[in-house]
């Protein structure tokens, strides 16, 4: 038996192994998180409606677009989907 086949085989079972854990860190990188006024830090509380409700901004972005945002230090402008949040205020 020649042993070229058992060598590329386990090449072959390295190459799977890898495209999986790529797959893996794509699909946690793409994980929603619902950010409050679209990044870390920022303000966008509106003032108090005649309802007695105060608006926040909101956007729901890809994990990996939420560290980016806390890297830079400002918002990008990436989500999948973005509204309002009404808070009662006290």
């Amino acid at each position: 038996m020649h042993p070229a086949p058992a060598a590329k085989q386990g090449l072959n079972r390295a190459a799977v192994r890898v495209g999986i854990a790529a797959l893996v860190v794509l699909a946690v990188l793409a994980a929603p998180i619902k950010q409050r006024c679209g990044a870390p830090g920022l303000s966008c509380a509106t003032a108090v409606d005649p309802q007695g409700n105060i608006h926040y901004y909101y956007e729901v972005e890809p994990l990996g677009v939420y560290l980016a945002e806390v890297m830079a230090g400002t918002n990008i402008t990436i989500f999948y989907e973005s509204g309002d949040d009404l808070v009662k205020a006290r």
